[in-house]
């Protein structure tokens, strides 16, 4: 497998390196491209490219909330990025995909003028159903074909138990690219959350490091969570299968690794060496 990328998220929580030593980390570990996760906001565009040039990576992608976009959108063109996800977003029915839909095709048409294109990435909950569809399958419907495409997180798929390949084909044309996040088990969608729910989202206390103190309850979920997130290659998802599907609809799909979690006390950058060795042994 060439022309492998990677979220630049995958670095975790953990990691001290700046945004600039990630994009050189990357390119070293042998990724041929990054997908941002922000990180540039209080950089000069100048400073983020110049890391870009003498590390040889491309800047692919990048995942940008909607309340971001407008103001990241001219900054990353200037990077040479040609697709924008919405890496998350509420929504909880049919009529709110139609809203999200709006939105997405809105920063699709401003995106269009950079010679870019906006999108969606996946979780579980889109895969919770209404009117017999999922809620990511009218988010699909919804949007405009020529403004907007979507990353299928595959991991996230399977997890829901969606069969991401005959996702990927069920959309064919409309699937930019892949999110490949090895997935040891299926979980089911969660809730999803409406784009009206003005609930806070839970606020913790720090420790003396500054770090998040979570209940019980709560770190158990974030632990079986970070266990679905295995080894390369030793999932409950078919790469192969994967790639194969992807590239029969599109002749530009882009692969991103993403890693939200270490597997066998190691740790995140070898994690993602291990990564990438296997799919470029394998795929």
């Amino acid at each position: 497998m060439d022309h492998i990328n990677l979220q630049l998220y995958s670095f975790g929580h953990e990691c001290t390196l700046s945004l600039t030593e990630k994009i050189k980390t990357a390119a070293q570990m042998g990724f041929s491209g990054v997908e941002f996760a922000r990180g540039y906001e209080d950089l000069p565009v100048e400073t983020v490219k110049q890391a870009l040039d003498e590390s040889g990576a491309k800047a692919v992608s990048a995942h940008v909330m909607l309340n971001f976009m407008e103001e990241d959108i001219p900054y990353l063109a200037k990077l040479g990025v040609k697709a924008v996800f919405c890496p998350s977003a509420a929504f909880s029915n049919k009529e709110e995909a139609k809203e999200l839909a709006e939105d997405l095709n809105r920063f699709g048409k401003m995106a269009k003028q950079h010679g870019m294109f906006v999108g969606y990435h996946n979780h579980t909950s889109e895969f919770t159903e209404d009117g017999g569809k999922y809620l990511m399958d009218w988010l699909i419907e919804y949007s405009d074909p020529d403004l907007v495409a979507f990353e299928i997180d595959c991991g996230w798929a399977s997890a829901a138990g969606v069969d991401p390949i005959a996702y990927i084909q069920k959309h064919a044309g409309r699937i930019a690219a892949i999110h490949i996040k090895e997935n040891s088990d299926v979980i089911g969608a969660d809730p999803p959350r409406s784009r009206y729910d003005k609930t806070p989202q839970p606020k913790f206390d720090l420790d003396e490091n500054g770090k998040p103190i979570f209940p019980p309850e709560f770190l158990k979920k974030i632990q079986a969570r970070e266990k679905l997130n295995v080894a390369q290659g030793s999932g409950i998802v078919d790469w192969k299968a994967v790639k194969a599907a992807a590239d029969a609809q599109r002749s530009d799909v882009l692969y991103v690794v993403e890693r939200e979690a270490n597997y066998g006390g190691k740790d995140r950058i070898s994690c993602l060496k291990e990564d990438i060795a296997w799919l470029k042994a394998n795929i």
